[in-house]
């Protein structure tokens, strides 16, 4: 979790929990709305979807996590997470979230705009999309970075038909970490007493371990990891 789940070791499970997740409802389309609001990017004019997540980490509640889509009529999808987790530890209780919106088009990102506060860290991310590839702004640091790459919200389903390797882009911090995209086959999970099919892929990477889960129409539907011997899990609760 952001990293969907944020996922270095420095940090721990409970970042990890936080970043490859990212997660936050209560009434699940006002949050998400909000959430596009609080990153600095615009509120999107009407969703088409909102799907909202339940996040444990070794079977005990975590947070939530909300995806919201909204696609245009030339192809255009703007899609925002929401995400608020919190765990305690031995002293205290570790707090982590994170808000962004990435827009897509043809496969590419054209734009990324994310906020979060890692317990007390609070950073701003920005990608824009250029003739050369993307420009990457972290609190107003910037750099050159290529286009084609994924990022750790787990928003896009990978391409099913082989494996193949990848740069994973963080929202949380403007990372990049060069990882294996796995597909590995069929894959189903119940929602409301409906079966909803799919097809889970496997990455991995320096400080990346997860499953990615995504239904016929490429949206999230569940996600799941071992990070620090613990279990951390993402298991869809409505869709909207």
């Amino acid at each position: 979790m952001g990293r969907l789940f944020s996922l270095k070791a420095c940090v721990g499970v409970a970042v990890a929990a936080a970043g490859w997740l990212m997660w936050k409802a209560h009434s699940a389309r006002s949050a998400a709305f909000t959430a596009a609001a609080l990153a600095g990017a615009p509120a999107l004019a009407e969703a088409d979807e909102v799907r909202t997540f339940a996040v444990t980490v070794d079977g005990k509640p975590g947070g939530t996590y909300t995806i919201t889509t909204a696609a245009a009529a030339d192809g255009t999808e703007t899609i925002t997470v929401a995400a608020e987790v919190k765990v305690k530890l031995a002293l205290y209780t570790y707090v982590y979230q994170l808000n962004s919106a990435e827009v897509w088009k043809n496969g590419q990102l054209v734009s990324l705009d994310a906020k979060s506060n890692d317990d007390g860290k609070k950073r701003t991310v920005s990608a824009v999309a250029g003739d050369r590839g993307l420009t990457v702004t972290v609190n107003r640091e910037s750099r050159k970075t290529g286009a084609d790459l994924i990022t750790a919200t787990g928003v896009r389903a990978p391409a099913a038909d082989k494996a193949r390797d990848a740069v994973l882009f963080d929202a949380e911090d403007g990372s990049e970490t060069a990882v294996r995209v796995d597909p590995l086959g069929a894959c189903k999970v119940t929602l409301n007493g409906q079966v909803v099919e799919g097809t889970r892929f496997k990455l991995t990477g320096k400080d990346v371990a997860a499953e990615w889960w995504f239904d016929k129409t490429g949206r999230a539907i569940r996600q799941e990891m071992k990070w620090d011997g613990r279990k951390v899990v993402m298991e869809l609760t409505a869709i909207r």
